[in-house]
């Protein structure tokens, strides 16, 4: 008897569970062909979510151009009108659409090897060990017969605040220059707009400018920035305001320059006491990255729950007075959970 009760709680509870079932997904009853429909209009929303998606992941062109519609038309015309007058092939630049409706000149993904991935949300995309990084590069900045249209300062002029180079217990990958909230930050040279996002454990509201030499220029720490990606801009275009968002201690620019994703010393650009660039070409040379590379070899310690000085010294044998020095703290600095130390 306590079988047969057991048996039939049981089925019932299963028929309860199915019943439950169809009421949330009514499609049981549907007829085929309004099945069919709604699974077409499923596959559609499907399409279109993965659609979005590749637009919010890294973008890895390989060799793709539209057609200058303009030369077409052109071309298109009687043979009386169709002249070398007409046909401004010069002034008819391959565009590539990035597919969120801005179309960028193909040199953006063309001019260097690393530059054919599109990512608009990662600093670094190009993943590029530095120690492959063994031959010197020159690089045109501008065109001098262009003169100062084809470069502008990021910010009225200002005093630096922060040098590039080891800072305590991080690597510092820029230059910090003095400003007040509200400023104009400016782009430095021509180039499009990769990154126009917020950063909250670093750089804030940040604007990042890939350039066709190779570049690519950051501005950090802003109150906002007015401009997009797949924007192109002008050198000295107005790109965002001067804040104090992200990781900062106080209103500033932290300004960068980048090479295949690693960054080096913004001062083999410009002059920054002066506020000029150097000049129109300059040389990147693998010396220039040698802090980068004793960084990288460097190790770490993330401090925990428990953690001092001396117990820290002990694991990686070494010394407190080296952590101290390597770090830019003294024996009484109050350990905070969570950062690093460089042990090595």
């Amino acid at each position: 008897m306590r079988v047969l009760l057991l048996l039939t709680i049981g089925t019932f509870l299963l028929t309860s569970e199915s019943a439950t079932a169809q009421m949330k997904n009514p499609k049981w009853w549907w007829s085929k062909e309004k099945k069919e429909i709604f699974r077409a209009e499923e596959a559609e929303r499907e399409q279109e979510r993965q659609r979005l998606k590749a637009l919010e992941d890294a973008f890895v062109y390989q060799t793709e151009a539209s057609v200058c519609e303009e030369e077409a038309l052109l071309e298109s015309l009687a043979e009386g009108i169709n002249n070398e007058d007409n046909l401004a092939h010069g002034n008819c630049h391959t565009q590539f659409d990035l597919g969120n409706g801005k179309l960028i000149d193909q040199d953006y993904l063309d001019a260097t090897a690393h530059y054919y991935i599109w990512d608009q949300y990662n600093v670094d995309p190009y993943h590029i060990p530095i120690k492959e990084f063994k031959d010197t590069v020159a690089l045109q900045l501008f065109d001098e017969a262009l003169a100062e249209e084809a470069w502008a300062y990021p910010i009225d002029p200002s005093r630096t605040t922060s040098k590039y180079g080891f800072r305590r217990w991080r690597f510092h990958h820029g230059i910090d220059l003095k400003l007040n909230i509200g400023d104009s930050v400016r782009a430095t040279f021509d180039g499009v707009v990769r990154i126009a996002k917020y950063d909250r454990g670093g750089y804030g509201y940040y604007v990042m400018i890939r350039h066709k030499n190779g570049l690519e220029t950051l501005y950090g720490h802003l109150t906002e920035y007015l401009v997009r990606p797949g924007d192109e801009v002008k050198a000295g275009q107005l790109i965002g305001l001067g804040g104090n968002t992200g990781r900062s201690s106080g209103p500033h620019l932290h300004f960068e320059v980048r090479y295949q994703g690693h960054g080096f010393d913004p001062a083999k650009l410009f002059d920054f006491d002066g506020h000029t660039p150097l000049a129109a070409n300059m040389e990147l040379a693998p010396e220039d990255y040698a802090l980068l590379k004793k960084m990288s070899e460097s190790v770490y310690h993330r401090i925990r729950r428990g953690d001092s000085l001396w117990t820290i010294s002990r694991r990686y044998r070494t010394s407190i007075n080296k952590i101290c020095r390597l770090n830019g703290i003294s024996r009484r600095t109050t350990l905070r959970v969570g950062r690093k130390l460089r042990v090595r």
